[in-house]
């Protein structure tokens, strides 16, 4: 049976469900080793030199489209965008061994085909004469209208025979903070409530300069920790400056994770963790707030574990104890992932989130109720399909009580 489950927990978490995933990575579903561990032997005809050399590549495009009969003025509103992505690693030292140390890289572009991008979507209450959804959440915020950004840039060494793991380098804090099975944008849940922080955590930009670290304690009792530059920027015109950023400003995002998990190859399948978060004021040039006007931090939780070998659920959330980075002050999901459910590569996801707005934020504390489910659809071996039902009752921003969102999501990857 842990054979079982370590094989279906890899199938998910690599979204494309073919190899086990190495979970060794402290990392979560969408860290570059974890994303392309999926690429089996028959699919690197044109990689065999560059993977005998440890280089291994991945190419991507996922588009995504949302589609509403309930916006906060009564309307119908829609939104659409996508992502081409590029990324890789390369293990230049210690290659074949537990101990290896590798250059990890991702490029991405992100674009929007309708008036605005699906990640401004759920907040769009009349806001510059453009209506949305009204509802204090987030509905795809990886689909922004950013272009071109460096996600990825660092060197990761793992010691001590893989059970530690040393990052430095431009990352993405979502890589390696509060990380489970289903938080994936690309294979999973829409709904940032269902994602890392669970709405609860007040995250900054991606491809930030950063330090993490995570180290096995015991067999089944790990630590992750990272501190991270919460001024800088991803997109590829402003990347470098957070060496300035980081060394003369020093506002940073820092996190602490303690968990339990089965074993070191299950450690965000069968797993059990609190994070602790901090970020500093953030502002941007002109004086307006970018990440938070205080100093914030919080408290999340995740408990996820295979009760069969299909069968995942969950139950995940957090508490913003200070300031007004967070959307929510409290956060509560339940849910489950369902593997294999039609077809060995299908899988379904379902999850009930309540939240509380955070006061500091919006000046209201009530609270929201949010329904999803998806079925991620594999169609041979490079295409996935991903349709996407949400309900949000008592949206905080609109005028309707209830909103109705049908979305669909593709992905073509090599």
């Amino acid at each position: 049976m842990p054979q079982t489950k370590i094989n279906l927990a890899g199938l998910l978490v690599a979204s494309l469900l073919s190899t086990v995933v190495s979970a060794a990575n402290f990392g979560g579903p969408d860290s570059v080793d974890n994303t392309i561990s999926e690429q089996s032997a028959e699919k690197r005809t044109w990689r065999d030199d560059l993977v005998q050399n440890g280089v291994t590549l991945g190419i991507d495009y996922n588009a995504v489209g949302f589609i509403s009969a309930n916006g906060s003025e009564g309307n119908s509103v829609s939104t659409r965008g996508g992502v081409a992505r590029f990324y890789g690693q390369w293990d230049a030292v210690g290659r074949d061994t537990p101990n290896t140390g590798s250059l990890v890289w991702k490029i991405e572009h992100r674009h929007a085909y309708s008036d605005y991008p699906p990640k401004d979507y759920a907040f769009l209450s009349g806001f510059e004469g453009k209506e949305g959804l009204g509802y204090i959440g987030l509905i795809q915020p990886a689909f922004n209208d950013q272009g071109g950004r460096l996600t990825n840039f660092y060197w990761k060494q793992r010691i001590n025979g893989g059970k530690t793991s040393l990052i430095v380098g431009f990352q993405d804090v979502t890589d390696y903070v509060d990380a489970y099975a289903l938080a994936s944008p690309w294979t999973a849940f829409s709904n940032l409530a269902f994602q890392t922080g669970a709405g609860a955590m007040g995250l900054p930009d991606d491809g930030l300069l950063s330090l993490s670290a995570g180290h096995m304690i015991t067999n089944n009792v790990y630590v992750v920790a990272g501190v991270a530059d919460a001024n800088g920027r991803s997109n590829i015109e402003d990347v470098l400056e957070g060496f300035d950023t980081l060394f003369n400003d020093h506002d940073l995002f820092t996190s602490l994770e303690l968990g339990w998990t089965a074993s070191q190859e299950q450690i965000y399948t069968d797993n059990i963790h609190l994070t602790y978060w901090h970020i500093d004021p953030t502002f941007n040039d002109d004086g307006s707030v970018r990440h938070s006007a205080f100093a914030s931090q919080g408290l999340n939780y995740s408990l996820s574990y295979f009760v069969t070998p299909h069968l995942m659920p969950f139950l995940r959330g957090g508490f913003s104890f200070e300031g007004d980075a967070a959307l929510y002050e409290t956060s509560v999901s339940a849910g489950l992932g369902y593997f294999a459910l039609g077809a060995p590569n299908n899988n379904l996801g379902f999850a009930v989130n309540w939240s509380q707005a955070n006061k500091d934020a919006w000046g209201t504390n009530d609270s929201q109720l949010i329904i999803e489910a998806f079925y991620n659809i594999q169609i041979g071996d490079y295409i996935q399909l991903t349709p996407d039902l949400q309900w949000i009752n008592n949206p905080l921003l609109s005028d309707e009580s209830n909103a109705f969102v049908l979305g669909l999501r593709g992905r073509i990857f090599l």
